[in-house]
Order: C-alpha cells, then structure tokens, then sequence
C-alpha cells in the first residue's frame, strides 16, 4: 500500500491584525477509506504550449468516475504576468500565475462515446477498399467477408465490434466533434460492382464534462508541471 503525505502551510505577519499562521496535512486515500492510499500516479510530467489554444489536459474517461483523485498543477514560468487559465471542461476555476500550485479533487465524469454501425450493401469484391479514420481495408468477396475486414482493422479514433455485414464502431474518447456519417467512408469501387454502404449513429458523443484544459496566457513557449493520483 502506498502512502502518499500532502502538507498546507499558511503565513503572513502583516496580512491580518495577529498575524496569520495555517498549517495541515493529510495522507491522500482511496474513497471511502480512511486506511487505503492513492495507489496510481501519472507520474509527474510537463506539458509544453506554444500557443493560446486551449488543450485537453487529463481526459475524464481514462480514469474510474468518482473516486478520490488528486490533481497536481504547478506554472514553471518565472514571468510574472504569464499565466494558464484552468477549466473544468469549459468551466474556469481560475489563473495559476508564474510559480504558483495548485492540488485539488476530481471526479472524472464520463462523458459520451460515439457510436456508429456501418452495414455493407451491394455487391463487394476483394478488388474493392473503403478508407475511413485513414485507415485503408481491402474488402472481401460479399458483404459478410467485407463486414469482417473492417472488424479486424486497426483505427486510431476508433474500436469496432459487431457481426455480418455489420461494423460497429465506439469512439476511444469523449468527443461532440467525432461524429460519423456516410460521407467520411470512401469507397473504392475498383471493379464496378455497385458496392455501397449505410451508416446510422446508435449514440451521439459528447464531450466529457470534466476532462481538465489549460489555456496559456501567451503564444510563447510555457511549461506546466503536473501530476495525477488517481485510484482504479
């Protein structure tokens, strides 16, 4: 079991009339534990930005949904006025300036995952292909055999299941953006036999509601440390 220690401390002689002295700690533990630490870390990484896009940080359905995760942020930057913007999705929580942490809970809402099936129709060779998410499958003789070569392709974006004719495709991530529609399959028809296609969305994708996203304040070159604990 690992034990992982967190400690606040709190000063100031001039911020209040006495004189202001805060300190805790804790050990970080599993939910509903009092024993059981935080077990599994990200290890704590950088993220560099070079622009002020903003970027997915830490996607919510890499990790089990209400737990007692621990987030980890620190600004690198030693300009005073640069800054990143954190969100929970496109909710702010604030501005870490230069030099300034943060540790805080998350919860790791699922969002959506987009689900598609794409159902071979027609008349299919072994001369024909359909590309999509830039993959490329040499189909086979009728539309099972074709149904089954798409199946066992590797897709970056994507996971695929299903049977016959059928090709179930589910999102790896979250996304409102990775919608599938006939118009993304490109079939090449080489020999003329009418190969055709339908595909119908099963579920719309929505974005996580708590994926974590930093906007940098300036397009120049910025560092972010972080880290996650997180329990399965």
């Amino acid at each position: 079991m690992a034990t992982v220690s967190a400690s606040l401390s709190l000063t100031s002689t001039d911020l209040t009339s006495n004189g202001l002295a805060i300190s805790t700690s804790t050990n970080l533990v599993k939910a509903g534990t009092k024993r059981t630490g935080l077990d599994n870390t990200s290890g704590v990484g950088r993220k560099s930005t070079e622009s002020t896009n903003q970027y997915t940080l830490l996607y919510a359905d890499e990790y089990t949904a209400d737990k007692a995760h621990k987030v980890y942020l620190k600004n690198t930057s030693v300009v005073a006025s640069e800054y990143f913007l954190i969100s929970i999705d496109d909710e702010p929580m604030g501005r870490l300036y230069a030099g300034d942490f943060a540790i805080f809970p998350w919860s790791a809402t699922d969002g959506t995952k987009e689900v598609a099936t794409l159902t071979f129709t027609g008349t299919w060779t072994t001369s024909d292909s359909l590309t999509f998410d830039g993959v490329t499958v040499t189909t086979g003789s009728g539309v099972n055999a074709s149904g089954a070569a798409m199946r066992a392709a590797v897709y970056p974006n994507w996971t695929t299941s299903g049977a016959d004719a059928d090709c179930i495709f589910t999102a790896k991530k979250s996304r409102a953006d990775q919608e599938i529609d006939a118009s993304e399959m490109i079939i090449s028809d080489a020999s003329g036999s009418d190969a055709t296609i339908s595909v119908a969305t099963t579920t719309n994708g929505l974005d996580d509601a708590s994926n974590i996203k930093i906007t940098p304040s300036v397009a120049t070159t910025m560092l972010l440390e972080y880290a996650l604990l997180y329990e399965l």
